[in-house]
């Protein structure tokens, strides 16, 4: 496990563009985190704030919101410390006009370069080590062919195509099949399956 945090990212809308950046200054200025925290945290156990990260289109800020949230998926507890925040803020920017408590730059159930390089719920890596005699005799194929394979069609085959988190064979199964099986979200999938796929022949082949 590299990296758990989930996130939700409401839109806001002020008068003037200057008025939204001085909400994305406070917001990512460091000094101000630990009174944030403190507000996000206070409706649940579990969830804890770990950071806050701003994109400004005009007048309209996005905010996005990444915090542990236990064993459990959080939306729900994701959502209602962002609202603390949000009542909060009305204290110093009364004139903050809230859009919604989503604004996609979470981003979920889409596919999105953010989540891609961010990261948005758990990110791990795994390896295995799959020994030639498996190769050939249940997968019908050469240690040499596979690699190939990999290169060609996962790596290349996706870059061609413009995938986006898109450069594995078939992630998005296995991540739906436990979902479904431990009462998940399959939805949520779209973003779960951001995988990269790599190969390399070992151990002198």
């Amino acid at each position: 496990l590299l990296k758990d945090g989930m996130t939700r990212a409401p839109v806001v809308r002020f008068a003037t563009a200057e008025r939204a950046s001085q909400l994305k200054f406070y917001l990512e200025d460091a000094i101000n985190f630990d009174t944030l925290s403190v507000v996000f945290n206070k409706s649940s156990r579990f969830a804890r704030l770990q950071n806050i990260q701003c994109s400004i289109a005009g007048k309209n800020l996005y905010i996005r919101f990444t915090c542990s949230t236990g064993d459990a998926m959080g939306m729900n507890m994701v959502s209602k410390g962002v609202q603390n925040v949000l009542d909060y803020l009305q204290n110093d920017f009364p004139d903050m006009d809230v859009i919604g408590i989503s604004g996609n730059f979470c981003s979920n159930k889409k596919p999105a370069a953010v989540n891609w390089i961010e990261g948005r719920g758990k990110s791990v890596v795994c390896e295995a080590v799959i020994t030639e005699d498996v190769v050939k005799k249940v997968l019908k194929t050469t240690v040499p062919a596979l690699v190939e394979l990999n290169m060609l069609k996962n790596l290349t085959g996706s870059a061609i195509a413009g995938a986006l988190g898109g450069f594995n064979a078939h992630a998005a199964n296995i991540v739906s099949a436990v979902f479904i099986a431990t009462g998940q979200d399959p939805a949520q999938n779209i973003e779960s399956s951001h995988c990269i796929t790599m190969m390399e022949a070992v151990n002198d082949g």
